[in-house]
Order: structure tokens, then C-alpha cells, then sequence
């Protein structure tokens, strides 16, 4: 099974196992961080078994750089949101598209809101180098998983 195949079945399974199983409708009693908490000690794990495993890539943990993991475009350029500055929580800088001349790593798939139904809509990437682009790299993005697909470096 290739990787793109492994990390949308991960992207899949991640997103059910929250939504079905952990976004419960909380009771005031119980702090809704502590379950995401939870989830993501399972999250890290479900992504060793699911990916790192079978792809037989590095063991880092799910969140981290994935330094094995290229994301690539499925075509020649693709809407994303940028992030302002290095590990800043604005994503509203330019240019706000990519073109596959950008070398890009996974870190994780994301969505807004961590405690309600999840989609893992986004991808969350770094930008590794750009040569059109060369003030960008080092930053994270995110692309919607539609626009991407998964290489083993």
C-alpha cells in the first residue's frame, strides 16, 4: 500500500474515532481539554500503526515534522492559507496559492475547532524550500486534503 493510500485511511480513521467515540456532548463536569488530551495519545498511536509501521518510515510523533512524508499538489497550483509568521495563529499571509515547485512536509491534518465534529479537513505542512517563494520557507500552511497527495521522501 502506498503512503498517499496510508494517510487518507489514517486521515479517515482519525476523524471517526474522534467524532464517534471521544466528541461526546460533554457534561460541564468534565474539561473538554482533558478528553482532546486523550485523543491525542490515541491519535499518536492509531498514526504509528496506521502509517509509520507500514511504511516502515521514522517514529515521530503525530504533530511533529514528518521529515519522511512530502506533501505534493495534484495540480500545477493550489489555494492555502499561510501562516503569518513562523508558529503564529494567523493564516492570512501571501500569496495564498502554491505551485508544485514547493517542497512541503506533513506535520498533521487539522481543522478549527479541536473539540467538535472533526474532518480533518486541512493538511498542516512546512514549507521545507520554495525557490519562487524562498521568504515563505519555514512556515506552516494549510491546503485542504482534496488538493494534496502523500510521497515517502
Amino acid at each position: 500500500m502506498s503512503i498517499d493510500d496510508l494517510m487518507n485511511r489514517f486521515r479517515l480513521a482519525s476523524r471517526e474515532l474522534f467524532n464517534n467515540y471521544f466528541r461526546i456532548d460533554i457534561p460541564s463536569s468534565v474539561d473538554p481539554w482533558l478528553v482532546e488530551e486523550r485523543f491525542s495519545n490515541v491519535q499518536d498511536e492509531l498514526f504509528q500503526m496506521m502509517v509509520t509501521e507500514p511504511a516502515s518510515i521514522s517514529r515521530i510523533g503525530y504533530g511533529d515534522l514528518q521529515t519522511d512524508i512530502i506533501v505534493e499538489m495534484r495540480s500545477d497550483s493550489v489555494p492555502w492559507l499561510l501562516n503569518r509568521d513562523k508558529n503564529s495563529g494567523y493564516w492570512d499571509a501571501e500569496p495564498n496559492q502554491v505551485t508544485r515547485d514547493a517542497q512541503l512536509k506533513f506535520k498533521a491534518f487539522f481543522d478549527w475547532d479541536q473539540l467538535s465534529y472533526r474532518d480533518n479537513t486541512y493538511v498542516r505542512v512546512l514549507v521545507v524550500d520554495w525557490p519562487a517563494m524562498p521568504s515563505v520557507v519555514g512556515r506552516d500552511a494549510l491546503i485542504e486534503a482534496q488538493y494534496v497527495r502523500y510521497v515517502q521522501a
